[in-house]
């Protein structure tokens, strides 16, 4: 067998940390990051202690790379989603659709990025990351889409960046109230259909309500 090339040795060295960071999210999503082991992360991950310690050398790194690694995602997906030339209400719909439905599909990972910021001061010093920062560039993309539209007559005019802001919030209110909702209908047993039927109705009238600030008039 030849031996690995220098191409494959980076795959498998980033196929790793995917794998770590993977369970990373699943702890964290079940724990916090208080109760997070890195044992219990080497587990999820079907790896050994010793190569979780070999690609982060404690938990605060690995939630740190965690974190930044979620963020660039989220940011880039909502630039790009933003980006479409389409009418922005229905933009505006889909994506809070979108997220919403992920609550329900993988909460692991929405449930990570409503419940970090709590825990942001285990991770950074103040003069190392403002979360203000990164939340007045992650709505960019949505103000500068509510200021096109309103400009083209498609939405009510108004200030941009607080109509992103309180979409946003609406939003985010409605995919923590999506996942206890959640939990508790699995938590108390409930049939299935009427298990749909109820997290249905529950997710349009998130949808609708974070959107209704936008609704052409």
């Amino acid at each position: 067998m030849s031996p690995r090339t220098k191409q494959q040795n980076e795959e498998i060295r980033k196929q790793r940390k995917r794998e770590i960071l993977q369970a990373a999210v699943r702890v964290y999503a079940e724990k916090g990051y208080a109760a997070s082991d890195m044992g219990e992360i080497a587990d999820r991950a079907g790896l050994s202690h010793g190569l979780v310690y070999y690609y982060f050398k404690n938990k605060k790194t690995l939630f740190r790379e965690l974190y930044e690694t979620m963020n660039d995602e989220s940011e880039k997906f909502t630039r790009s989603y933003f980006e479409q030339d389409k009418p922005a209400f229905g933009l505006f719909q889909t994506y809070a659709r979108l997220l919403c439905e992920g609550v329900l599909k993988n909460p692991a990972i929405p449930r990570f990025h409503m419940r970090i910021s709590l825990d942001l001061h285990h991770l950074y010093s103040p003069e190392e990351f403002s979360p203000f920062e990164w939340a007045r560039n992650f709505l960019q993309p949505m103000a500068c889409a509510i200021e096109k539209a309103a400009a083209r007559g498609e939405i009510p005019a108004g200030d941009a960046g607080l109509a992103a802001m309180q979409f946003w919030g609406s939003v985010s209110q409605g995919m923590n109230y999506l996942d206890q909702m959640q939990q508790d209908l699995d938590a108390q047993g409930t049939p299935e259909a009427d298990r749909k039927r109820r997290l249905d109705e529950a997710l349009n009238q998130v949808v609708e309500s974070s959107v209704a600030l936008l609704r052409p008039q």
